[in-house]
């Protein structure tokens, strides 16, 4: 039970609730007829009150078994079939010979709406008004000799009804989706920039770099028009690799010396950072994943998967460069800054090897540095795209 309600979502709850206050109503009409009938106020055979004792307690044993043994997982056409068969037992049982009862197949498509599943409303609906028109001609009330019109209306108000509630509550829905993806990007940015400073003062690196980053990342994608990747994604992936470095033991920024196994090890963590910070949201999949693999190389001696070629995100790949190039041509303490060409002639060394050579061909492309070093002849972008 303490699992189901870890696991619920917006149909079981509804589900739940349509069981739950079927059998509060079923128990009070039982209750009311028979506080009434020992009062005298009425006069009806205690046959109709155990009928309505009776019918509260099926809507409670429906409750109970849909509660405990209908997990959130389960089809939500499972808890519509119950509900159906509830209220065709309420219907044909009718102790109290209630000629409207069957008017509950004309209200159930509207709560089904509110599921907020197409399929569930169509399938579901269309039983709904079976079951109505069925007992129209089964003379089960006294639909029967009212004018066709009406009920015809009646049922077209019926499904104008459940279905405008359906598409306004796809449509708030979305609207609330976006709010809150939009309010989770902004905490996040938000939160990273918090520990800007932080990493400044432990690194003794510019936070320059973050914008630096971003926007080589940006001319390296207009290289890609397939990869639609968005502002906010490459923005938060700068500033997630940026704060990432939070990670590394303080000495390791002062000391020329080699890491030692171990150290290593702590370094490689960063490649993680986004993964523990935001692994349970999945609109900052991309940008998780790409910090993570982005010390992979294409040749498979990268870490921390050892993934190769096209196993390695275009992403992933594109930051690798950009961090390897921002990293030779900014100030560090313990070691000398290359210049802009050694960094670019070390860069297109690699390709092939480190980095894929098209994702270097861009590289060249956004650096715009003119040099007699060559990528090895591989087919233009142009003809990638094409392909």
């Amino acid at each position: 039970m303490k699992q189901r309600k870890r696991n619920r979502n917006h149909a079981s709850f509804l589900a739940d609730a349509m069981f739950y206050w079927i059998s509060v109503l079923a128990s009070a009409d039982a209750g009311m007829g028979v506080l009434l009938q020992a009062l005298g106020l009425v006069q009806n055979e205690w046959t109709a009150i155990v009928g309505l004792a009776v019918c509260a307690a099926t809507s409670w044993t429906v409750y109970v078994l849909h509660k405990r043994y209908v997990l959130p997982e389960a089809s939500i056409h499972i808890s519509a079939f119950l509900g159906a068969c509830l209220l065709l037992f309420f219907c044909l049982y009718n102790p109290q010979q209630f000629s409207g009862l069957w008017y509950v197949f004309i209200l159930y498509p509207i709560f089904l709406s509110f599921f907020n599943d197409r399929a569930l409303l169509l399938v579901w609906g269309t039983v709904s008004y079976l079951l109505y028109a069925l007992s129209l001609g089964g003379g089960q009330s006294e639909a029967v000799s009212m004018d066709t019109f009406f009920h015809l209306t009646l049922g077209a108000a019926s499904g104008i009804c459940s279905w405008l509630g359906f598409i306004t509550l796809q449509k708030r829905l979305k609207e609330a989706r976006t709010a809150t993806e939009e309010h989770r990007r902004e905490y996040a940015i938000t939160l990273l920039n918090t520990l800007v400073p932080i990493v400044e003062r432990k690194t003794q690196t510019s936070s320059r770099e973050i914008e630096q980053m971003s926007r080589l990342i940006k001319r390296m994608l207009r290289e890609f028009p397939d990869e639609q990747v968005n502002d906010w994604e490459i923005k938060l992936l700068s500033l997630l690799h940026y704060v990432s470095r939070i990670k590394f033991p303080d000495y390791v920024f002062e000391t020329d010396e080699k890491l030692t196994t171990f150290e290593f090890q702590i370094v490689q963590e960063h490649c993680q950072f986004g993964y523990e910070m935001f692994r349970d949201n999945p609109s900052f999949a991309r940008v998780v994943y790409a910090l993570q693999d982005h010390h992979e190389r294409f040749d498979g001696s990268g870490y921390p998967k050892k993934l190769k070629g096209d196993d390695i995100a275009l992403l992933a790949q594109i930051l690798g460069i950009v961090e390897c190039f921002l990293a030779m041509t900014t100030t560090r303490v313990y070691r000398q800054t290359a210049t802009i060409e050694e960094a670019f002639e070390e860069i297109c060394a690699m390709a092939g090897t480190a980095f894929d050579e098209r994702v270097v061909k861009a590289f060249v492309k956004s650096v715009q540095i003119h040099s007699p070093t060559k990528v090895s002849h591989v087919p233009p972008l142009a003809a990638k795209a094409s392909s």
